[in-house]
Order: C-alpha cells, then sequence, then structure tokens
C-alpha cells in the first residue's frame, strides 16, 4: 500500500510518460529470475521444462500469502520467444495476484490490489531487467516536490484502480485547472517492443499448467521462481 511518506523518501515516483512508478517494483528482480530460469531450461533432455512463477506479499516471508502459476516451457527457444514466454507468465500472474490482493479480507486493511502504479512498475522492471537499461529518465521523472503536489491534489494512488499494462496519468492541476483528471495513455514505444502470447491454450511455446493460492504460517515456501 502506497503513502505519500513513499514520495518522501523516493519509493514512488511521478513520471510523465508513465505516471507513478513504484521503485521496488520497477527493479525488475521477479524478471531477472525468471528469464535465468528460462534460458537454464535450455540444459534439460525434455523438449519442454517446468517453471513454476511466484508473487508474495506478507509479513517477511513467514507469514504471508501468494498466487502460484505453474508452465511447461519448450526448450531450445530463440531469445525473442523467450522475452514473450517470460513477459506472458508475468503478466498472466501479475493479474491472478492483483485480484488476490483486491479481494476479501486483504482489500479490507489495503488498497495495493491493482493499485494505479503496480502494473506499469511491473512492466518497467520487466523491460529494465532483460534489456539491461535504466528507462527512468526516458519516462521524464518529476521533482518530488512536484509529485507531493500532484499527490496532495488527486489523493492516494491505491484507490485509482488500473488493470490494464497501460500508464494512469495524473496531469498538473496547475496547467488544468478545469480539466486536471486521471487517464490513459499509451506507453512508450521501448516499453511495447515484446508481445505476449495472448492464445497460450494454443500456445506451442509453453503449456499452463495450473494456478494455486499459497499461504504462508510459520513456514518459508512458495516465494520465489523455480525450475522444476
Amino acid at each position: 500500500m502506497s503513502s505519500r511518506s513513499d514520495v518522501i523518501e523516493g519509493r514512488l515516483v511521478y513520471t510523465e510518460k508513465l505516471g507513478w512508478v513504484d521503485t521496488g517494483h520497477s527493479k525488475g528482480n521477479d524478471a531477472r529470475m525468471l528469464m535465468a530460469a528460462i534460458n537454464s531450461g535450455d540444459d534439460t533432455k525434455e523438449s519442454y521444462f517446468t517453471i513454476k512463477y511466484t508473487q508474495y506479499m506478507g509479513l517477511g516471508l513467514k507469514y504471508g500469502t501468494s498466487k502460484i502459476t505453474r508452465w511447461r516451457v519448450r526448450r531450445g527457444l530463440s531469445l525473442n520467444d523467450k522475452k514473450r514466454v517470460a513477459l506472458t507468465i508475468m503478466m498472466y500472474t501479475t493479474h491472478l495476484f492483483e485480484a488476490h490482493q483486491d479481494s476479501f479480507p486483504f482489500n479490507w486493511y489495503t488498497d495495493s490490489g491493482y493499485s494505479g502504479e503496480d502494473l506499469v512498475s511491473n512492466l518497467l522492471g520487466f523491460y529494465q531487467a532483460i534489456n539491461g537499461i535504466d528507462y527512468l529518465p526516458q519516462l521524464q521523472p518529476i521533482s518530488k516536490e512536484d509529485a507531493l503536489k500532484r499527490w496532495d491534489y488527486y489523493g492516494a494512488i491505491g484507490k485509482y484502480k488500473n488493470k490494464m499494462f497501460k500508464p494512469l496519468l495524473f496531469p498538473d492541476p496547475k496547467k488544468y485547472p478545469n480539466n486536471a483528471r486521471p487517464y490513459y495513455s499509451s506507453l512508450p514505444t521501448f516499453l511495447n517492443t515484446i508481445s505476449p502470447i495472448t492464445d497460450i491454450d494454443r500456445s506451442h511455446l509453453l503449456i499452463h499448467i495450473e494456478d494455486r493460492t499459497g499461504y504462508n504460517i510459520h513456514a518459508v515456501r512458495d516465494v520465489g521462481i523455480e525450475l522444476e
């Protein structure tokens, strides 16, 4: 759940091209590990290998909940197809996880589910990780002082739900005093170069095995990405 203090401490920044960005999500650690697992799958002897991908929330690793998806991925894919597979797995699981956060009982105490910055921050992290490029300067981040003014005018980003991997922008109320309201925009070109697989059921690149919900109580499990 993002707060005004996250803006002050630099964990949440506002950009003119992507809207609010969670700098933790945008590190792309999950995407980096997922690509590493897909690359490691090439060392297997079978024509397909299995990957378990998890998105987790909780108090540390021993108390929390997660959404887990499992996939069979074809061995020996081209680099572009590996990126497509990784993006597909990330997007699919992100939707499951955000819906989980936005459901009872979690939505009683947090507005994190589909919070306006989540999906685009995950997407930014994916591209930064797989391309090894810091795209933040190209997204035109504004100053912390100006970002706080946007926050104070529009309120907490968590009350604005964004279920698309598209920027939700909050125009400067000083420039548009009579028409300052959030609106969706298009992704920058450099964050739209990889096409996710749209028809998973018919794809020969990967096979969806299962989705499930995990709960960690006094135990550490289901918190990472594994090549099974």
